[in-house]
């Protein structure tokens, strides 16, 4: 029983997860002369709803800034705002919720247990991702716009699943950048 015991406790050990701060890095509109709005937009409440939010909020919230910036739909973005300095300004809030699952085809996977515990090459995981955004688009404090939106995402690893997670992290980062750029459509469509 201690083998075993002791084979669990290794096999814990090396295997590596998934990390979801996949902030995806915003990318460059060709046409940033002509805004859509001339107002500017002050981003509001911007939470992540997970345990780890600490780490990445202000990654994403810089992020979020560089996306609306390089969209072209407003002529400034700020994180705070005097409202005394502008009279017109649109207020986004946004919350962010993500979901990552994995898991393993135990038939294939098993001798990397036992008995080529990490040396056996085929460990057959896939990974599910998902990512909610919730926004609400405020003009001079009167609601604009509020909207939900979803998207999956999902890879796999056949080979050393345990331990390449590299195509879980794209996949991550392409999801959350499909949503953001979902979200960006449905704000210029909006206004």
């Amino acid at each position: 029983m201690k083998q075993y015991f002791a084979l669990i406790i290794i096999s814990l050990l090396f295997q590596c997860s998934a990390d979801l701060r996949q902030v995806p890095p915003p990318t460059k509109n060709g046409n940033l002369s002509r805004n859509k709005v001339n107002l500017p937009i002050v981003i509001g409440k911007f939470e992540i709803l997970s345990a780890d939010r600490g780490v990445y909020t202000d990654a994403w919230r810089m992020a979020w800034k560089g996306h609306l910036l390089s969209s072209g739909i407003f002529t400034k973005v700020y994180n705070e705002l005097d409202p005394n300095e502008v009279k017109d300004f649109y207020t986004i809030d946004v919350e962010m919720k993500t979901n990552f699952s994995d898991r393993y085809n135990w038939w294939y996977t098993w001798p990397a247990l036992y008995p080529f515990t990490a040396i056996w090459p085929i460990q057959y995981r896939l990974g599910e991702y998902s990512v909610e955004f919730h926004y609400k688009l405020y003009l001079n404090k009167n609601l604009q716009k509020e909207e939900t939106i979803i998207k999956k995402g999902n890879a796999e690893e056949f080979l050393y699943g345990f331990f390449k997670v590299r195509n879980f992290h794209r996949m991550i980062e392409e999801t959350n950048l499909e949503a953001v750029n979902v979200c960006l459509k449905n704000l210029e469509s909006s206004l």
